[in-house]
């Protein structure tokens, strides 16, 4: 079977402690494991195992991954009559990244391990769903610190890489600290300091009145951004120069990071189900690690068939359904009259509370 080594035998047991080499970053006292040598990982949860079915689950352990399967004998069964199969990655810097090219994992749980290495030449292993925007902004860090790369792309499986480095997953707090001390934004007093967070683009969890709400934002003076028009390193700068931020929850608020503490956060959330409600308040604590002012406005939900290909492999559902507002599924399903309907409905939902949450917070309305 599969055994999980936990980290006081990690430290305490010489077989183990020399799998690993330690990384450190003296600024802020944080150290990093890096398992070397010869494992098996797969490119969904990253889950290292060693060729002697080890693994290290308070190392490589991720919030919203679970990995209890990992464990059971129908999974090992599965993989010892595989492994010998795999293909084999040699001399690999296993950064990874999401296999749904979600921006908040990428950023704040795989990013953050890239400045433990310390090799001047890697070649470097994310998934191949990585987006264009995302390989470029890791290119320009490893850039400025002068290492020369080459990306490795993963597709949807288990592999074997040999003589190759895998850094430990860093809890949020640390990942912030890396990532400020690394990713300086520039103070721009001309950019934006009300600024609306669009998904327009996005294939789920939209506004469906969204058009309503931008209208009332701009007689307020709000800028309505589109993160998929800028790249990352414009993103970061956008965000860190705001006073003030509205936006439906989403991974582009993961730019959170960047904010100056006193920054202030309006998210418009949708209802989320029991098994989602790992999702609540993600962005509270992004905002809370970084002395942000938190609001989050609760909008009504529909729920739609229509998600693209790439939603419908990643994102859990429930009875083939995911939480979206979505304005084209209403179409087929209720009609023009129901769907005026429901954006009307939706609409004073989410203008009320926008409104009566600004108030609360004693912000002149007509100021924000």
């Amino acid at each position: 079977m599969i055994i999980d080594v936990n980290l006081d035998k990690i430290k305490s047991n010489k077989y183990f402690s020399d799998l690993f080499v330690n990384a450190k970053f003296s600024k802020f006292n944080l150290n990093c494991n890096i398992l070397q040598g010869d494992f098996y990982s797969d490119s969904f949860h990253y889950f290292p195992i060693t060729k002697n079915n080890e693994t290290f689950s308070s190392l490589y352990s991720r919030t919203f991954s679970n990995i209890g399967h990992f464990y059971n004998h129908k999974f090992f069964e599965n993989f010892s009559n595989n492994k010998n199969n795999l293909k084999s990655l040699n001399d690999i810097f296993v950064l990874g990244s999401n296999a749904g090219n979600n921006y908040y994992s990428n950023l704040l749980e795989f990013l953050p391990r890239i400045f433990f290495n310390d090799k001047k030449n890697i070649k470097i292993a994310i998934h191949r769903n990585s987006s264009n925007k995302y390989r470029k902004f890791i290119g320009g860090i490893l850039k400025s610190l002068n290492v020369e790369f080459n990306f490795v792309f993963l597709d949807d499986d288990f592999y074997f890489f040999t003589n190759s480095d895998f850094p430990q997953f860093i809890n949020l707090s640390d990942s912030i600290k890396i990532l400020k001390e690394f990713l300086n934004p520039k103070i721009n007093l001309e950019s934006s300091k009300k600024i609306y967070v669009t998904r327009q683009d996005s294939n789920y969890r939209k506004l469906i009145n969204e058009s309503d709400v931008v209208t009332l934002l701009r007689e307020k003076e709000y800028k309505v951004i589109n993160p998929q028009l800028y790249e990352i390193d414009e993103q970061i700068e956008i965000f860190s120069n705001a006073d003030k931020i509205i936006a439906p929850h989403g991974s582009n608020l993961a730019n959170i990071t960047f904010c100056k503490p006193g920054t202030e956060i309006f998210e418009i959330t949708p209802s989320f189900r029991e098994n989602e409600k790992i999702f609540n308040d993600r962005y509270v604590n992004l905002s809370s690690i970084n002395k942000l002012k938190h609001h989050k406005i609760t909008s009504d939900t529909v729920d739609v068939e229509i998600h693209s290909e790439l939603a419908k492999k990643y994102i859990q559902t429930q009875e083939g359904r995911c939480f979206v507002d979505e304005f084209d599924g209403l179409l087929g399903s209720l009609g023009v009259l129901g769907k005026l309907v429901v954006i009307m409905h939706l609409f004073t939902i989410v203008m009320h509370q926008l409104q009566m949450s600004l108030l609360q917070h004693h912000i002149p309305v007509c100021n924000v």
